[in-house]
């Protein structure tokens, strides 16, 4: 064979199996970006220099991207946050974002989020966006926010919330209702 006839059938293969003229791909297709490496079945433990759980962080997939920032995309995540070793604060949601080495991370898509520190009143709110701060132990969220409690429920459109103080500041057209228990 010649290297005419070579190049020739490898043309021709190559054709074949989908390496010949580009095909139009539509933004709705893919994402424009691709990721540096992905990485399936994540759990991300922190301990303090007690030795007690600080955070977990489980998840199917994280796909990692350096452009346009450095970012991971973690599907359907679930963060436990702790204090004293015991469970504190539990997050869901469709996905999270995470920026600057996990110093900020950004959960989008029916988020939930329980308080469930054994001293602490139980709540649960929801809300489409929320933002983590887990080394300033803060949460943010501007999407709009429902509140759960036993005893009712509280909406508006922002929500701050301390961990470390326990408190929640829920701000702008807040409204509620409250049921006390009977006596």
């Amino acid at each position: 064979l010649s290297v005419a006839g070579v190049l020739l059938v490898l043309g021709g293969v190559g054709y074949y199996w989908g390496l010949g003229p580009a095909q139009v791909v539509t933004p709705d297709q893919v994402d424009a970006r691709r990721p540096d490496y992905e990485v399936r079945g994540i759990r991300f433990t922190e301990s303090g220099k007690d030795g007690r759980l600080l955070r977990r962080l489980d998840s199917p997939g994280l796909r990692h991207y350096t452009t346009p920032q450095d970012e991971g995309v973690l599907d359907t995540p679930v963060m436990r946050l702790y204090d004293q070793g015991q469970e504190a604060w539990h997050l869901q949601a469709a996905r999270a974002i995470s920026l600057q080495d996990g110093k900020e991370v950004r959960l989008e898509g029916g988020v939930i989020a329980e308080r469930r520190a054994p001293a602490a009143v139980p709540v649960q709110f929801a809300t489409p966006s929320l933002t983590v701060w887990p080394d300033e132990e803060r949460l943010q969220s501007n999407t709009g926010i429902r509140l759960s409690r036993n005893d009712g429920e509280i909406s508006g459109r922002s929500l701050t919330a301390g961990l470390k103080t326990g408190t929640i500041d829920i701000n702008q057209n807040v409204t509620g209702t409250y049921a006390p228990a009977r006596r």
